[in-house]
């Protein structure tokens, strides 16, 4: 019996060595053609997002891409992946989620395509993240990368000089928001929710949430940093009145709300921040992504 388990395992094991055997072959047989139709497709439907964003911050590029049903279009886009990142999307049950992780690695490689001035090798584009995470492009030394996503599309943003983050949220996502609030945003925030009239509150709570990912985003944590270490004001427009010296304070970070016909037409909502004078150089910890 111990035999016989022992020669299944290692049929099982054959089996899986020459599977990634094959893609890793098929990868780098078609990754000129699959490139091509990546980038045609993101050349068409992506947006630039423009800000206000003055200094160092001017440069950010900001790209927003709705997700496609095409499934030749999302084929291509995976075959443009790194065999690691094919493989964690095979292990999505459903399809659509696996659809979306695609395409959002796919779109990563297009903005670092645009960002280095290189559109043909798409496959070489692999970034890297840091022990929390952060995403960062080994071929971009001082230049800081964002991405996020929900159903309705995805985003991508780089900068050089500074550090940034991006988040995007769909409107219509159910969630028990005046909870959230109260748990986890700062005593002010959630008194101005509690003020304001309940049709208007849901809309004002992503408004809040897009600017404190951003920005825990922009400083590379997690949420586990803590939501209501940064607060912020939304009247007269986007701005950040609370921040932790350690992290250079209110005066170190630029806020701004991203508004415009694509977002708003894809029914999100969407924020970018940035910390000047962070310093330069890549992460100090970081293990290879994809």
């Amino acid at each position: 019996m111990k035999s016989g388990s022992r020669e299944r395992g290692e049929i099982v094991a054959e089996e899986a060595s020459k599977k990634r055997e094959a893609r890793e072959s098929h990868a780098w047989a078609g990754k000129s053609g699959d490139a091509a139709i990546v980038v045609q497709h993101f050349d068409a439907l992506t947006h630039r997002l423009s800000t206000t964003l003055a200094g160092p911050a001017s440069a950010a590029c900001i790209l927003f891409a709705p997700f496609t049903h095409d499934d030749a279009v999302t084929d291509a886009c995976e075959r443009v992946l790194s065999v690691e990142e094919r493989e964690r999307a095979d292990r999505f049950a459903a399809s659509e989620v696996r659809r979306m992780f695609v395409q959002r690695r796919a779109l990563r490689r297009y903005a670092a395509a645009l960002a280095l001035g290189s559109r043909g090798d798409l496959h070489a584009h692999a970034f890297a993240a840091t022990d929390k995470g952060r995403p960062w492009l080994p071929a971009t030394p001082g230049v800081s990368w964002s991405f996020s996503s929900c159903r309705r599309g995805m985003l991508a943003a780089w900068c050089p000089g500074v550090e940034i983050g991006v988040d995007l949220e769909e409107q219509a996502r159910a969630v028990d928001f005046m909870a959230l609030a109260q748990r986890y945003f700062a005593p002010e925030e959630a008194a101005f929710l509690l003020a304001a009239d309940e049709g208007a509150r849901k809309g004002l709570f992503l408004r809040f949430w897009c600017l404190k990912e951003a920005v825990l985003k922009a400083i590379g944590v997690g949420l586990a940093y803590g939501l209501d270490r940064f607060a912020f004001a939304l009247e007269p427009s986007a701005a950040l009145v609370t921040a932790p010296e350690e992290m250079g304070g209110v005066a170190a970070f630029r806020a701004e709300e991203l508004v415009n016909d694509t977002l708003q037409t894809a029914g999100t909502t969407a924020a970018v921040v940035v910390r000047v004078g962070a310093g330069e150089g890549g992460p100090a910890t970081a293990v290879p992504v994809g």
